[in-house]
């Protein structure tokens, strides 16, 4: 990775010029302190670890740049949990597609996305050590995450993120920074805590209760708490933003949408509407004609409906959890072991489910010669209409920490730590099984049915099965329906997982040798860590049979052995005439035995940080980072998925584009569903980049404090997942000659023959998308350069009280991006598909007494580029929500807060061009509107 600090400084200085001056007029939260660590240690502050490093020290800042987000602070800024308060984070520019958009593969997840690397570049850690990530994958060849939905608020005593590699301290995954929740240990009391909270828009009403106790008896103590909470979904009729298609901004969509529709094909037309006039109201449609169509009958109409209602934003939620803290002192240390289990049930709210057949009607099935028409129906279903289902969850999660820690020679801090978890999910869904629903609906079984189901299937039925509109008359599937018509056609789909994690490790820290300017300080661990996942679904479904719904299948396990070593070296003492400068040096080593071409993995980390005075460090870290490919990229079995790509091919021969013009509007007539097919690579190989850090942390004044950092984070050899929309992007650019910005494209090229045979096509037409084949691969880079800058104000009112302000920013300059080894290194930070932000900015401004709290936080999503857009350098405007909270002590036992998210209940950002419901890119913007909270807490 290049550094070019001065450079991007001036290149970009009126921006960093602004975000500074930003930064300095309106500062920021709870006091900072920037004390000597050797005074410190005079005043006998005990030293603690901090994530980032494994030595000891007396303060939180150091050379790494941390961000603290205490218990109290998640409720002063108002989030409902902790996933909210880390989403909120100002570094959190990237987004996770999660329960907002039902219809993908961690449909009930929650993850974040720091620096926008992906999720499963952040590292999670429960009380700095890892737990079992999410068995179910993020695609049907994808990486795994950590689930942050199964970690109890209540649990967490603190929360600590770490921006930036570091693998040289903790391995694999820490390539865009580090979470490590830290769960309490200290409660000596009995509490009891109910919250009641609901939404303006209506849906989302939540419940939670929590038990929390804790005391000490002699040597022993303990803290436990038990949350349970629960939570309604909110659907897609429970915002009046996108409840009907008249909230959508093309007029000519604000009709009914499509529900039901019967077609005559390639006679000779390819497509012709049939008249379903008189079968809609009699269901309570209605009839609608579109126009442009070329009709089939004289004045045919399709039955349509408002479908909304079935879709959820927010999934419903049953949550039991169950955290444990126990520790007995020993006369040099103590035993100590952690339990934290939870058990979740979701359930999301799909799109209605639909069938739809394309056939052709013969006298005799086996003769083409007796060919009499071409016929098409799609119905999309009512729930009470079919026996399918909403897409449930079944998650447990369980994860327990065991360990002894001491002094050795009264010098040494050791600890000797084993911690094992266990993950099992399961989701199902009712679906039809494609075979028994056309055995249903046509009787006799043609020669072709046995084909896996795909969008472009076409069977051949018998006559006779069909009455004289060639219409099915074994189920009238234009008529009333009821669920038990159809339930030999219905199929469970399952997919059943788990993952497990062992791992022991020991630490030994303390005093290496004494130095002029102090103490060298050491620390060095050794590892051993098992894991391993399995998730399967049903045959049926991954292998086709199963309409509209697809399964992943996958298994495997391997083992690391690491051994790391840290320092930190003086250099300088304070009293010395440039103050006090320190270093510090890292070197880890992580071996994998497995079937992969890991192998081994060495990262190092070197950093300086410099006090020339008491209230002002400057600090700057270079660290090399690695990740090893997640299990599923490389032990996925051959696994399908449905994507609903765009035929970019068929769209630019079809409409005449040339070259240089935007291929936007394509998505407009040319989304197709496809199947997607891939399988795991064991030869991939471990992703390895490296990030830098310079900056500088002042208390300008005792109540005001300011950090500034800038950063660098790259990432090599990063795995890629082709999906069905790139490889089709890739084979239209190939046939056609030239890309959609003007460039030419070598058709004979390597990477033409490639994405060619990627491509299946044929079908009716002879030219429809049949299949595309995907698949990971080590040929990825990215980096990414940027600023962080906070702030931190605090002011005693002289017995009215204490008034605070913080201020959090980040500004990306550039984010770097090839997906293949030919491609150039593009800046596709404004870019229109980069969904991240550019800029973020979060602020706290309260007050508090000894009874009373008032605070505002605000969050600021900076601009962002509209999708769906016919210019593509067309953005959203900044997008700021603000919370309120408020807490009243009414006495020593009891308590009672109040909180509202999304105050002025502001709506995500529409545009013309957002033509499908919900009308808006609610993976950016929270659809959920303003909501409220009432919380008692009792002690007693």
């Amino acid at each position: 990775m290049t550094v070019n600090f001065f450079k991007t400084l001036i290149t970009r200085k009126s921006v960093t010029a602004l975000a500074v001056a930003s930064a300095f007029s309106s500062m920021s939260t709870a006091s900072f302190a920037a004390e000597d660590a050797a005074n410190l240690e005079e005043e006998g502050v005990e030293r603690i670890e901090v994530t980032g490093s494994r030595i000891k020290r007396t303060s939180i800042e150091g050379v790494t740049p941390i961000v603290t987000i205490s218990a109290a602070d998640i409720q002063l800024q108002g989030h409902a949990n902790v996933f909210d308060a880390l989403d909120s984070l100002a570094k959190n520019t990237g987004i996770f597609v999660g329960e907002e958009s039902s219809n993908n593969f961690n449909a009930n997840a929650q993850a974040i996305n720091l620096r926008g690397f992906g999720a499963s570049y952040t590292l999670t850690l429960i009380n700095g050590r890892r737990i079992p990530v999410l068995p179910k994958p993020s695609g049907n060849v994808a990486g795994n995450i950590v689930n942050l939905a199964m970690i109890p608020t209540e649990a967490v005593k603190r929360v600590e993120i770490l921006s930036g590699g570091a693998s040289a301290i903790y391995g694999s995954d820490a390539v865009a920074g580090v979470v490590n929740v830290i769960l309490k240990d200290d409660i000596d009391f009995n509490q009891i805590t109910a919250r009641f909270g609901d939404t303006k828009g209506g849906g989302g009403a939540s419940k939670k209760f929590t038990l929390s106790t804790g005391g000490t008896h002699d040597k022993f103590s303990y803290t436990a708490v038990l949350e349970i909470d629960q939570r309604d979904p909110i659907h897609g009729d429970d915002r009046g933003w996108f409840d009907e298609p008249e909230d959508g901004p093309n007029p000519d969509r604000h009709g009914p949408e499509q529900v039901m529709s019967y077609w005559a094909k390639w006679e000779p037309d390819p497509i012709a509407m049939k008249d379903l006039s008189g079968r809609c109201e009699p269901l309570g449609y209605e009839k609608v004609q579109p126009p442009g169509r070329v009709h089939f009958d004289p004045d045919p109409y399709y039955c349509g409906d408002n479908p909304y209602n079935t879709y959820t934003v927010r999934n419903e939620r049953d949550r039991t959890n169950l955290f444990v803290n126990a520790e007995y002192e020993l006369d040099d240390g103590r035993i100590f072991a952690t339990f934290l289990g939870t058990k979740s049930e979701g359930d999301a709210g799909l799109y209605r489910y639909s069938y739809g057949v394309d056939y052709v009607v013969q006298e005799d099935i086996n003769d083409a010669s007796t060919f009499l028409g071409n016929r098409h129906f799609w119905r999309r279903f009512r729930n009470f209409e079919v026996p399918t289902s909403n897409q449930e969850f079944d998650e447990t999660s369980m994860t327990g920490i065991v360990g002894i820690e001491g002094v050795i020679a009264d010098e040494y801090d050791y600890a000797v730590t084993f911690t094992t978890g266990q993950y099992d999910y399961e989701d199902t869904v009712g679906r039809f099984d494609d075979q028994k629903m056309l055995s249903l609906l046509y009787g006799e079984k043609g020669t072709d049915w046995t084909q896996p189901w795909e969008g472009s299937r076409w069977v051949v039925v018998n006559a006779s099965q069909l009455n004289a509109n060639y219409e099915p008359t074994n189920i009238d599937i234009f008529g009333q329906l009821t669920p038990d018509m159809f339930t030999s056609a219905l199929h469970h789909s399952v997919g059943k997982g788990d993952s497990y994690l062992h791992s022991l490790s020991f630490d030994i820290s303390g005093s290496l040798i004494e130095l002029p300017a102090g103490e060298a300080q050491f620390a060095f661990v050794t590892e051993y860590l098992k894991e391993g996942y399995e998730f399967i679904t049903d045959e049926e479904t991954v292998r086709g049979d199963i309409y509209g719904w697809s399964g992943i299948t996958g298994k495997g396990d391997r083992e690391r052995y690491a051994a790391g070593l840290e320092l930190s070296i003086p250099l300088a003492a304070k009293e010395s005439t440039i103050g006090s400068l320190e270093a510090t040096l890292a070197g880890r080593y992580d071996y994998y035995d497995d079937e992969s071409n890991v192998d081994g993995a060495f990262t190092y980390q070197a950093g300086l940080s410099w006090r020339p005075m008491e209230e002002l460090l400057i600090r700057t870290m270079y660290s090399t980072s690695f990740r090893a490919p997640d299990m599923h990229y490389m032990y996925a079995g051959e696994s399908s998925s449905f994507a609903s790509p765009i035929d970019y091919l068929t769209c630019v021969n079809n409409t005449g584009l040339t070259s240089g013009q935007s291929w936007s509007g394509c998505g407009d007539d040319y989304g197709i569903s496809v199947r997607q097919e891939s399988k795991g690579d064991l030869s991939l190989e471990e992703e390895t980049g490296d990030s830098l850090n310079i900056g500088l942390v002042a208390s300008i004044t005792d109540d005001w404090s300011v950090t500034f950092d800038y950063y660098e984070v790259s990432l090599e050899k990063k795995i890629g997942n082709l999906g069905a929309s790139s490889v089709l992007r890739y084979e239209a650019e190939c046939m056609l000659g030239f890309t959609e910005s003007g460039q030419t494209v070598d058709q004979n090229s390597a990477k033409c023959q490639e994405m060619l045979n990627r491509v299946s096509r044929g079908g009716p037409s002879g030219n429809d998308v049949l299949s595309t084949v995907t698949s990971p691969f080590n040929t990825g880079e990215r980096e990414q350069k940027g600023i962080d800058i906070s702030s931190k104000y605090t002011h005693d009112l002289a017995g009215l009280g204490r008034v605070f302000f913080n201020i959090d920013y980040t500004h990306i300059f550039e984010t770097n991006e090839r997906f293949l080894p030919e491609d150039e290194l593009e800046d596709i930070r404004d870019y229109q598909w980069n969904n991240e932000f550019r800029t973020r900015t979060t602020a706290t401004l309260g007050w508090n007494n000894d009874d009373l709290s008032v605070a505002f936080f605000v969050n600021r999503l900076g601009t962002s580029p509209v999708r769906w857009s016919d210019d593509v350098n067309e953005r959203y405007p900044a997008w700021t929500t603000v919370n309120m909270s408020t807490t009243y002590h009414i006495s020593d036992d009891l308590t009672l807060s109040a909180a509202v998210t999304n105050l002025f209940d502001k709506k995500p950002h529409q545009h013309e061009s957002e033509e499908w419901w919900p009308f808006a890119d609610i993976t950016k913007y929270n659809p959920v509107g303003l909501e409220y909270f009432i919380t008692a807490t009792y002690r007693f």
